[in-house]
């Protein structure tokens, strides 16, 4: 077990086919198995383009939905667009609909960028979230309301 804000990545996975574990937000538990498929030396790419996502697949994880079992009942609902879990997911979320099998790879990276920092301001800083961080971590930005 290694504290991710004590260690560099490249320290822990350098070689293809290296993997590691990644465990995210304790109250929900969620593991991520990681796996590194190519190393890319590109000595004209800019320092600030990294990190950044090859490629996905997947909506990817709501925060505070429950783990896996919250966001697979969250997914059933949404795809059902009826019932009491649909309507209390769909207040919470703010949007009428959802495709858990979407991957935007534009917004992966977007929130590479800012969602660890709004974590850090959070947890490490102590400090009270913003309402435009909270907006991001929601991904209300990508929302609209039909």
């Amino acid at each position: 077990m290694t504290d991710a804000a004590d260690t560099i990545l490249k320290d822990v996975i350098s070689t293809p086919k290296d993997k590691m574990m990644f465990s995210y937000d304790y109250g929900d538990g969620w593991q991520i198995s990681l796996v590194l498929e190519k190393v890319i030396i590109d000595k004209e790419l800019s320092g600030k383009e990294l990190p950044r996502v090859l490629e996905g697949a997947g909506y990817g994880i709501i925060e505070d939905c429950g783990s896996t079992s919250g966001l697979e009942a969250l997914a059933k609902a949404f795809k059902k667009k009826s019932g009491t879990q649909y309507k209390k997911y769909s207040e919470w979320l703010g949007r009428d609909d959802l495709d858990m099998a979407a991957f935007d790879i534009d917004d992966i990276n977007f929130r590479l960028k800012k969602v660890p920092k709004i974590y850090t301001d959070i947890y490490e800083y102590r400090l009270e979230p913003t309402k435009r961080s909270l907006d991001r971590l929601q991904r209300k930005y990508l929302q609209t309301k039909k």
